[in-house]
């Protein structure tokens, strides 16, 4: 009798288990695929894409509010929080705190999805836009690849206002699967503007592989 029960409570707890595997593998399941279906309502880019920043604002709003910064690059921030919430966090410049003073990062709070590419049939990129708070109110957008499966592959700071003691401004282009990114510092209307350029190519992976620097 007693053997009987614990062959029972046995298949009771094999059985159990299946099913909470099946409903964990089901919920994920349903997960990317609300993810792919969302991802479907985001634009996608017109290539070239580029953003210029405005040196001179008629906006007195261009850098403290979003969707004024976005209204001028005539793009929309999408209010699904599925798709923002996929937005990854704290994302580290390639250029170094120690080369740059002025550019501060990472960025860890709420971000918009505006855009999305497609690099091929298992990677798409997104591109999201945040206010930054450091010293000032800095606009930013990053482009961030994912997979499939919603995992997060790679990130790029590719625009950006930024303010300190001097100040500057980051810029970008993506043509095909090269996306060059321009830098502008200066500590005064009169004194000179150093431009450095940077290019990036976007792989198969989703990896942004740095390819010169000007």
């Amino acid at each position: 009798m007693m053997k009987s029960i614990l062959i029972s409570l046995v298949i009771i707890i094999c059985i159990s288990c299946k099913q909470n595997n099946y409903s964990k593998a089901d919920t994920k399941k349903n997960d990317i695929t609300a993810f792919q279906d969302t991802l479907k309502d985001l634009d996608v880019i017109q290539k070239p894409f580029c953003i210029k920043i405005d040196t001179l604002p008629k906006s007195d709003y261009y850098q403290v509010d979003l969707d004024t910064f976005l209204t001028y690059h005539h793009l929309i921030k999408n209010n699904n929080d599925l798709m923002n919430n996929k937005f990854h966090k704290g994302t580290k410049d390639f250029i170094s705190k120690n080369e740059n003073y002025f550019f501060n990062y990472p960025y860890n709070d709420h971000a918009f999805a505006i855009k999305r590419m497609n690099i091929n049939k298992n990677i798409t990129a997104i591109f999201y836009a945040y206010l930054f708070n450091s010293e000032i109110i800095q606009p930013r957008i990053e482009i961030q690849t994912f997979n499939n499966k919603q995992e997060n592959i790679d990130n790029l700071i590719v625009a950006s206002t930024f303010t300190s003691e001097c100040s500057g401004y980051r810029e970008f282009c993506l043509d095909n699967d090269i996306i060059k990114i321009f830098d502008y510092y200066y500590c005064s209307e009169e004194s000179q503007e150093y431009k450095n350029t940077y290019e990036f190519k976007i792989n198969n992976d989703g990896k942004f592989i740095k390819t010169n620097i000007k």
